[in-house]
């Protein structure tokens, strides 16, 4: 990437920064850390040996799956226009929210539909971590609540480990990880809420893991939430070259900005040049916040669809989804879009749902690979406590890839293979599987890579990125972006 690309991209950082009101959102992180200029590489620990695979396979053959886990609540809406409540009321709201999800039993729920059957490896985004703790220094950047209260990770991999399919973490990139005062039962206490993205391999699998990857995107958003106070909301990506057969395979789990598309839009630059730091075939997974609907709203996540500040202003330049396939190929194709989209269910997770899911922004992108079956995963609604309800507003997607027969599957292949194979695992039957709940405590991240930096998403709808998030920028905040540009562009 040359140093005018970088540049633009500071720009439209500052901008942002200067400017951006969000209309809605999400967020979280699980630790703080520095963000990497580029993939920190490490050796995978207790990786299986490529040679205990199957000797015989010619070529690839891989089952995944990504989902966008959904924290059940709408994190960034201290940012919208008109919210009038105090950051400790507001906090204290969103943590009753997140509760009220039942995010243990959406996990177990999410657990039993995975479990039918069960993916090689598992791409997850907005997978949270949930803290409390006493009031303390009450800066959102330097959390110290250390009392675990969810864990979306340790909690789906228990479920999972229980249905007799273990799970590993093999990489794991922490996002946003920041902590709010909160007023709560008329007592104060910190909430700290961390979002991660996780890559998962089976434990009792064939998948080695070569070496691992966690990364945090140059470019984040900055919000308002009152007075001068700003977040900082980065993402970036979880990665890890498996050894499928006798093939190295490169697999990369991430969730780009939903807020502004320009920010998006330098975010999926900057995955793209770092494929070269992966072997080919390489697959790409999770909420790109964007796809080939990009014309019908470049506001991703779904919910109310609003304007985002820069994407019809440069409507002309390619977005996210363009720019990772021109040279990826989307392997779900016009498939599942036909049957349906992934995104987004209203931040109670309740039925009904008039809007159903418009969009397909939950995407498998590969290179080498071609999709031999796809279907969705939690489109429908299952029974928890009774009570029909969503795992997440994200439906996911589960892909079986093997070789491609040409030097990248074409998207009317994966197409034909998606109508091929319409089954979808959230089906009316596991609709109405009652979900176990449990209330045992979880700790911990249980990774043995995880890389820190910030994270989250700009959305009306739940989670730290989910929804039709969209940022609303002033007249005058258009002037302050454009003056902001030109002063970097005279310096």
């Amino acid at each position: 990437m040359d140093d005018i690309d970088r540049s633009r991209r500071r720009v439209l950082r500052a901008g942002a920064q200067a400017t951006a009101l969000l209309a809605g959102s999400a967020l979280g992180r699980d630790g703080l850390g520095t963000a990497a200029a580029t993939p920190t590489a490490t050796p995978a620990s207790g990786a299986g040996d490529a040679s205990d695979a199957d000797d015989g396979a010619d070529a690839p053959s891989l089952s995944l799956a990504t989902q966008n886990l959904g924290l059940g609540a709408d994190f960034l809406s201290v940012a919208r226009p008109g919210n009038d409540a105090s950051i400790p009321e507001w906090v204290g709201d969103l943590y009753a929210g997140v509760r009220a999800s039942e995010p243990r039993a959406r996990m177990r729920a999410l657990a039993d539909l995975l479990a039918r059957e069960p993916p090689d490896v598992l791409a997850l985004q907005e997978v949270a971590l949930v803290r409390r703790g006493p009031r303390s220094g009450n800066d959102p950047e330097d959390p110290d609540a250390g009392t675990v209260v969810f864990d979306f990770l340790a909690t789906l991999r228990e479920a999972l480990s229980e249905r007799g399919v273990p799970y590993r973490p093999v990489a794991v990139n922490t996002n946003a990880d920041l902590e709010f005062p909160a007023r709560l039962d008329g007592g104060a206490i910190d909430v700290r809420l961390t979002d991660r993205d996780a890559l998962l391999v089976r434990a009792d699998g064939d998948v080695a893991v070569d070496s691992t990857a966690a990364h945090t995107y140059e470019e984040s958003l900055t919000l308002p939430i009152g007075g001068d106070r700003t977040v900082e909301i980065e993402r970036g990506y979880a990665g890890a070259t498996l050894g499928v057969g006798d093939e190295s395979v490169g697999v990369v789990s991430t969730h780009l900005e939903s807020g502004l598309e320009g920010i998006r839009t330098a975010q999926a630059e900057e995955l793209a040049a770092d494929f070269d730091a992966f072997p080919s075939p390489l697959v790409v997974a999770g909420d790109l916040n964007d796809g080939p609907e990009r014309d019908a709203s470049t506001a991703s996540d779904g919910g109310t669809e609003t304007a985002t500040s820069e994407s019809n202003a440069e409507s002309d330049d390619p977005g996210a989804y363009e720019i990772l396939t021109a040279s990826l190929s989307d392997v779900v194709g016009d498939g599942l879009s036909g049957a349906g989209g992934t995104c987004c269910r209203p931040t109670s997770l309740r039925p009904p749902d008039e809007d159903g899911l418009p969009r397909r922004i939950d995407h498998v992108l590969a290179d080498g690979l071609a999709a031999e079956s796809v279907r969705r995963v939690g489109a429908d609604p299952v029974r928890i406590d009774g009570e029909r309800r969503w795992v997440s507003d994200h439906a996911g997607v589960a892909v079986d890839l093997t070789a491609a027969a040409t030097d990248g599957p074409t998207p009317e292949s994966a197409s034909a293979a998606a109508t091929e194979s319409p089954t979808d695992v959230g089906s009316a039957a596991a609709g109405e599987q009652s979900a176990r709940t449990g209330n045992a405590t979880d700790s911990g991240d249980g990774s043995p890579t995880a890389t820190a930096t910030a994270t989250a998403t700009s959305t009306s709808t739940p989670g730290f990125g989910v929804a039709s998030a969209a940022v609303a920028l002033l007249g005058a905040g258009i002037g302050a972006l454009a003056d902001a540009r030109r002063r970097r562009d005279d310096s």
